[in-house]
């Protein structure tokens, strides 16, 4: 078929028939697995060994079987089916079944490979999405090779992590969900969500203020055993080199043990803001408004997502244990 057969024309969401078995079965065998392809993570691929017979049967018996067409081209399909019309022989959907209960498998997704990274396989997904709210759907994807491609693809459309499973033919799954947001659910993680970020802020100040707190005091410990020292009349002046590296040491790791508790201090408040962002891109479905995320994606706004007052706080210590570093250094050659 000539390339420019379809050119000009809108691409549509059409249900498979007959008349398609033809494109879909090549551009499956275009996306089937190859383990000698050090690139077949990063491009996606298809696992399941499915004939022209074992489309065809679903051509009747899948709730959701839709193709990507541009004019007589077939760009890419889609394969979705209930936990009520699942094979015999896929184990893996029958074992989640006995856990997640209810849910639409979406078996294969495929693309051509002249129409990827055009938003075909996001029009199949949301035109399945849009019309499936009775339960769960997953996807579950083959993650070594690790598919770069669909892990970015499946996160962007809002599904998540569920589980990893390894069935007998020994290629480990990695499987996704996606459930129907629901207004009030959300709203209550949000509030969670941002009592989490307001602590994990709290207590990196918290752990800042110990620190000072600490360094002060053997700063001032340090300064009565430095004038001790001084005194060579004191009796206590030969024990004072000792306990003034002492005091050096324990400043130099408590400098250090600060530096890395308010680094992943930091961490955790950056996961905490980036949870709570997440969820307000949902509530703004239903009208809400972006408060910790907003103006975030602005140009020059970067900071606001990283903010430069936690880079501070974590360098405080690092400064403080330069100078600790530099006390034992001058106490040792002295």
């Amino acid at each position: 078929m000539p390339a420019s057969a379809g050119q000009g024309l809108p691409i549509e969401i059409v249900r498979a028939g007959e008349a398609h078995l033809d494109a879909v079965v090549a551009l499956a065998e275009e996306r089937r697995l190859d383990p000698r392809d050090p690139q077949a993570g990063r491009a996606g691929f298809l696992v399941s060994d499915y004939t022209r017979d074992d489309y065809r049967a679903r051509l009747s018996s899948a709730e959701h079987f839709w193709v990507a067409v541009k004019g007589p081209e077939v760009l890419g399909y889609l394969l979705a089916y209930s936990d009520e019309r699942l094979d015999p022989d896929e184990w893996l959907n029958h074992r989640i079944k006995t856990t997640l209960g209810a849910f639409l498998v979406i078996k294969q997704i495929c693309v051509s490979r002249t129409a990827a990274r055009s938003g075909v396989a996001s029009r199949l997904y949301h035109h399945l999405l849009e019309q499936w709210h009775t339960s769960p759907v997953i996807a579950a994807v083959v993650s070594v090779p690790f598919n770069e491609a669909s892990t970015r693809f499946h996160r962007k459309l809002g599904f998540e992590e569920l589980t990893r499973l390894t069935p007998p033919d020994g290629k480990e799954r990695m499987v996704w969900v996606w459930r129907k947001p629901r207004e009030a659910m959300l709203q209550g993680q949000y509030l969670v969500a941002v009592d989490l970020y307001k602590h994990e802020d709290v207590l990196n100040w918290n752990k800042l203020n110990n620190f000072f707190y600490i360094t002060a005091g053997l700063a001032a410990a340090l300064g009565f055993t430095l004038a001790e020292r001084g005194d060579t009349a004191s009796p206590s002046a030969g024990i004072a080199d000792t306990l003034a590296l002492v005091i050096s040491v324990i400043g130099f790791g408590s400098s250090l043990a600060f530096t890395q508790m308010l680094r992943f201090g930091r961490r955790y408040l950056g996961a905490r803001k980036n949870a709570a962002m997440e969820l307000e891109e949902h509530l703004a479905w239903y009208g809400g408004q972006r408060i910790v995320g907003r103006e975030v994606s602005v140009d020059g706004n970067s900071w606001l997502k990283q903010s430069p007052t936690g880079l501070i706080m974590m360098l405080l210590p690092v400064l403080v244990a330069l100078c600790w570093a530099a006390m034992l250094i001058m106490l040792t050659l002295g």
